[in-house]
């Protein structure tokens, strides 16, 4: 009984086989030698038919896998070659598109929260790049299907991007991405590390895409704690070869609320840090981008911007009512100076802030805004001045 079922079994498993084979379909064939075989003169095979964004929305697609794209161009069958989707036809008469050329900039001006990355697109593949920018995920090789991305204009050419909404001390993957008629290509993967550093709050403006303090700095420490040393004598102050702050005229009670502490440059380039944690004495170029943000025409290789000047300058406290705008939320208050030999003067009439960039051993870069006109000037002083100090987010 046990050998009669299974002939049967084996019978039937036969007849299936025949069957199945009368169908023009093959698999594991000797003739031709393929793994699947179908053939026949009234019906076509389908392959699996999504949109373009269906197709995107793939995750890690397979080298070689196929499918057909029906909102693409006018509906076409593409292959993923590994790391872009291809079209697998050629039209008769023109260039077949290929894919975007994308590669990813290096990423700078990371931060807790934020960094700034980019890309360029080299070549459109011979179809309208539609959309750019850069996708990023605490995972590798992230796609367009996720949301963490910026759409940074089209076509070719360099761009810039913002990545925002980011979670300190955490490693993150990003690349460029463009995208044509033929699909999305991705630039070549980067990685940074958000930091992991606790602000000090202050009172502060964005300008451009800077964060600027909105006030003169008046600390009396170094970041790492040690006490800057008030100095008050004239001749000691003209004799400093180190750090020292002071009060306009040694006067508190008059001038500290409003423009707070006169620092030397030698305060300002110690290596214990001036500025409180998480932010920095501008440089001489940062000057300049703040200046250039405010008035796009402005030469700052020459001497001044009275756009620029007008826009910083506080709407009151300036001598004979040579006040400004403030249209840029940088309240600049005219908070005098202590002079090379320990005297102190212009309080009222001049504002001056020091940079962190050295113009020679001896001397450095500074701002000045006058009670007289309207321009922002940038020139140098030697390093024993008293100047006020703004300060600007790392």
């Amino acid at each position: 009984m046990k050998k009669l079922f299974s002939f049967l079994t084996f019978t039937f498993l036969l007849l299936n086989f025949e069957f199945t084979s009368a169908q023009n379909v093959g698999i594991g064939t000797n003739s031709p030698q393929a793994a699947l075989d179908v053939s026949s003169t009234t019906n076509g095979f389908l392959p699996p038919r999504m949109t373009f964004a269906q197709r995107n929305a793939i995750v890690n697609p397979a080298a070689g896998l196929i499918v057909y794209c029906s909102d693409c161009a006018n509906g076409e069958m593409q292959y993923y070659n590994g790391t872009n989707w291809i079209k697998m036809s050629i039209d008769i008469g023109s260039v077949p598109f290929v894919a975007p050329t994308v590669t990813t900039a290096v990423i700078i001006s990371i931060t807790n929260t934020t960094a700034i990355c980019g890309g360029s697109i080299t070549a459109d593949g011979g179809s309208t790049v539609t959309s750019r920018g850069v996708v990023w995920s605490t995972s590798p090789s992230p796609t367009i299907a996720l949301t963490t991305k910026t759409v940074d204009g089209s076509g070719t050419g360099s761009f810039t991007s913002s990545i925002t909404g980011l979670t300190a001390n955490t490693t993150y993957y990003v690349r460029a991405y463009a995208t044509n008629s033929v699909g999305t290509t991705y630039g070549a993967q980067q990685t940074f590390t958000t930091t992991n550093i606790t602000f000090v709050s202050l009172p502060s403006v964005t300008i451009g895409t800077q964060i600027w303090s909105s006030q003169n700095l008046s600390v009396a420490t170094y970041r790492n704690g040690d006490p800057i040393p008030q100095v008050t004598d004239p001749t000691a102050w003209a004799n400093l070869t180190t750090g020292a702050w002071c009060w306009y005229n040694n006067d508190s009670a008059t001038y500290a609320a409003t423009y707070g502490r006169l620092y030397n440059w030698y305060a300002v380039n110690d290596p214990r840090g001036l500025a409180p944690q998480g932010w920095h004495v501008p440089t001489n170029s940062e000057w300049d981008k703040m200046t250039k943000y405010l008035d796009p025409t402005a030469d700052t290789t020459q001497c001044c911007s009275n756009v620029a000047g007008t826009a910083m300058k506080s709407t009151a406290g300036w001598y004979n009512n040579g006040n400004g705008t403030n249209s840029s939320g940088f309240s600049g208050l005219p908070g005098g100076k202590r002079n090379f030999g320990g005297t102190f003067g212009s309080v009222g009439y001049y504002g001056y802030w020091w940079s962190a960039s050295a113009f020679s051993t001896a001397s450095a870069w500074l701002r000045l805004l006058s009670y007289d006109n309207s321009n922002v000037y940038g020139y140098s002083a030697n390093n024993p001045y008293g100047y006020s100090v703004r300060v600007v987010r790392d």
